[in-house]
């Protein structure tokens, strides 16, 4: 990198506000850019706020205007975009927005690049490859989505290796699986289930919990995202995992157990999620390859989030 000083986009969601601490505390100047929908929070900005090292604008990745002036405003080299609708539930029920942002938004942030001459990171999903019955996907393999949300990150995919193409836009994809950790929004899985608990009422289970997903802390999702950006390498596109396969239904035990809570007492199968992609898993050999990577304790790391929430 050229410089210590990075935009994010999305920098109030989940991700987006850990990567906006991991680079404050690496000494980065942060412009974070959010128009703070309904799964951003202020609060995930607390101790940001107080870095002078930090910037935060309000507005949409769609507004070429306001993301201009952000840009004239930085020296960063690169923009990290974060920002998208990720929720596969609401995607079924309606995909406007989806469409709006995930595919609008990033072709906005690639005009801006081109005229700019920023570079472009963008968080794209596991979920591109589709449903892997055995064995592991690589970056290599055919984007399969399956659902509108996974449909809408493959096409921004697409749409970035295109420019590049055509007009010279450098940039990096990275395709995590399913992140967790603190500051995770209510409707994602591990919050669900810890909420369920706290209301006394029964986890909702899809199916017959045998969906396979694996499992990233979030926390070392943005240590590996910022080991990517200082390889110096462009153009490129990563996985990011730590592999920590587990059945829907072997994670709600995990978390059941820690609890001291009795899995039949405390669940209820529900019907299956429309298109319900049964097994997600990713290799990180190309990590791997570039010497990227990070030690991760899942147990002690899903611990950690049980406690957050906990204390919420």
């Amino acid at each position: 990198m050229k410089n210590k000083s990075v935009i994010i986009t999305g920098g109030a969601g989940f991700i987006g506000s850990h990567a906006v601490d991991h680079f404050l505390d690496k000494g980065y100047e942060v412009y974070v850019a959010d128009s703070f929908t309904y799964a951003a929070n202020k609060q995930n900005l607390f101790d940001a706020k107080t870095n002078k090292r930090f910037t935060l604008r309000y507005f949409d990745i769609c507004n070429f205007n306001d993301m201009s002036e952000l840009c004239r405003e930085s020296n960063a080299e690169w923009i990290i975009n974060f920002a998208a609708e990720t929720h596969v539930d609401n995607s079924i029920k309606s995909t406007t927005e989806f469409i709006r942002t995930n595919i609008l938004g990033v072709l906005n942030l690639l005009d801006i690049c081109r005229t700019y001459k920023k570079k472009l990171l963008h968080i794209s999903t596991d979920e591109v490859y589709g449903s892997c019955l055995e064995g592991f996907f690589n970056e290599a393999d055919t984007l399969n989505p399956t659902n509108p949300y996974s449909a809408t990150k493959a096409a921004a995919e697409h749409f970035i290796r295109a420019f590049a193409n055509t007009y010279d836009v450098e940039y990096l994809i990275v395709r995590p699986s399913n992140n967790f950790g603190p500051r995770q929004h209510i409707e994602k899985f591990i919050p669900t289930i810890l909420d369920s608990i706290h209301n006394n009422k029964q986890v909702p289970i899809y199916g017959d919990g045998t969906n396979v997903r694996d499992w990233l802390y979030v926390k070392d999702c943005v240590k590996i995202i910022e080991m990517i950006l200082l390889s110096g390498l462009v153009n490129e596109t990563f996985n990011i995992t730590t592999n920590n396969h587990f059945t829907n239904k072997e994670l709600v035990k995990k978390i059941l157990n820690e609890l001291k809570k009795d899995f039949h007492s405390h669940t209820t199968f529900i019907k299956d999620r429309l298109g319900h992609d049964f097994r997600y898993a990713i290799s990180n050999k190309k990590l791997l390859k570039y010497n990227i990577n990070v030690e991760s304790d899942f147990e002690y790391n899903l611990k950690n989030t049980i406690a957050w929430y906990i204390k919420q």
